[in-house]
């Protein structure tokens, strides 16, 4: 199969792709990483944790709890509403 030439093509490279695999559907699997990537990100992915203090995590793990209540209570009230609304309208 041939290359289809174009008038407007300068021969520049936009975005190589020829690194990109396919994906296989059935059997998923991980990233395959590089040897000298592997040892670069967990020394970076190591001095890019934060230590937060006691009362910070607190915060953030009340701010989580917040947020999901609320949503379970959206979730609820929209139940609530809709068994209230089957049980009043007349056949």
């Amino acid at each position: 199969m041939n290359k289809k030439q174009y008038d407007d093509d300068d021969g520049r490279v936009i975005a190589d792709m020829s690194g990109v695999e396919r994906d296989n559907l059935f059997l998923p699997r991980l990233p395959k990483k590089k040897q000298n990537d592997a040892q670069s990100s967990d020394d970076s992915a190591q001095e890019e944790i934060p230590q937060y203090s006691h009362e910070q995590k607190r915060a953030l793990y009340g701010g989580a709890l917040t947020a999901a209540v609320l949503i379970a209570l959206v979730f609820i009230l929209a139940a609530a509403l809709v068994i209230f609304l089957i049980t009043r309208i007349p056949y």
